[in-house]
């Protein structure tokens, strides 16, 4: 028998239709219930805040009974405060030196040796009554102090220099700047271009400006009433504690100028003063009269220089 009439007999198609088990149908599982969400509770609603009743305020009490009106009293004008102000500092007090004594103006005062006015005397107007001229002033002190320079300052030009005059090396070929004479300014121990050379300061000055400058520088003095004459000074040895003493009981402005005449004692007493000078009338010059606040003349030397 051919396969396909096997296929076909009844008992190969029996045997091949025996029933298979019947799948066991799925039994479906009942939905697992999910927890029902919780509900929200509601919250109990807040208290409401109970509006306390107003504390009662005590009635005022009632106005007693209405006193008879007293007079009105003018209305008070305010006072006005005065501004703040802090207290002054209490300083102490300082004494103010004592002014200087001064003579009468325009006349020589008289003193004698303890230092007491005693009278007055007149003074020459062509010599202590001129009236001052600032650039005369100036043109005699500038020529007074540069008379006294000595103008001695000097110095060595290259002619002067003591050196050899020969080339100090050929002019090309050694690199070097070209170079002269040993005694070239330029050198160590070589000459001094423009040097100082003596010389005088000497300023010409006329002898009749002098003259008025000198009497413009007293006249100063006098107008001031700082011009004072000794009477009755005598020192026969020099001694500055007794000029010293003299000054000092004068009491009179510092500096001092002391015009003497012929009186050398006098002249030394005065010269180891740190506050005083002295001069001799003939060489009495316009510098000392305005360096000197104060002038002291010997009655010989008054005499003099008022009659000259």
């Amino acid at each position: 028998m051919s396969a396909d009439e096997t296929k076909k007999t009844p008992e190969v198609k029996a045997a091949r239709e025996v029933k298979k088990p019947a799948a066991k149908k799925a039994v479906a599982k009942p939905a697992a219930k999910k927890p029902a969400a919780k509900k929200a509770v509601a919250k109990p609603a807040a208290k409401k805040a109970v509006a306390k009743p107003a504390a009662k305020k005590p009635a005022a009490k009632k106005a007693a009974a209405p006193k008879p009106a007293a007079k009105k009293a003018a209305p008070e004008k305010p006072v006005e405060k005065a501004p703040f102000e802090r207290p002054a500092r209490v300083k102490a007090e300082k004494k103010a030196p004592a002014e200087p004594r001064r003579g009468k103006l325009g006349v020589a005062t008289v003193v004698d040796a303890a230092g007491k006015d005693l009278e007055t005397r007149d003074l020459s107007k062509d010599l202590f009554a001129v009236p001052a001229d600032v650039n005369t002033l100036h043109l005699v002190v500038r020529a007074e102090q540069a008379a006294r320079r000595r103008g001695t300052a000097s110095s060595k030009t290259r002619g002067e220099v003591s050196g050899s005059t020969a080339k100090l090396y050929r002019q090309k070929g050694t690199g070097r700047a070209r170079a002269g004479s040993v005694k070239s300014p330029l050198r160590t121990g070589g000459g001094v271009t423009f040097g100082p050379r003596p010389r005088s300061f000497a300023i010409k000055v006329n002898r009749k400006v002098v003259r008025k400058a000198l009497a413009m520088a007293l006249s100063n003095r006098a107008e001031n009433g700082n011009v004072f004459v000794v009477a009755g000074l005598k020192i026969d040895a020099p001694s500055t504690a007794t000029m010293d003493e003299f000054l000092v009981n004068l009491d009179i402005a510092a500096p001092v100028l002391v015009v003497t005449h012929d009186e050398p004692t006098v002249t030394k007493s005065v010269r180891n003063l740190r506050y005083a000078e002295a001069s001799e009338v003939g060489a009495l010059s316009t510098e000392q009269v305005l360096r000197a606040r104060s002038l002291v003349l010997t009655e010989k030397a008054f005499a003099a220089l008022n009659e000259a």
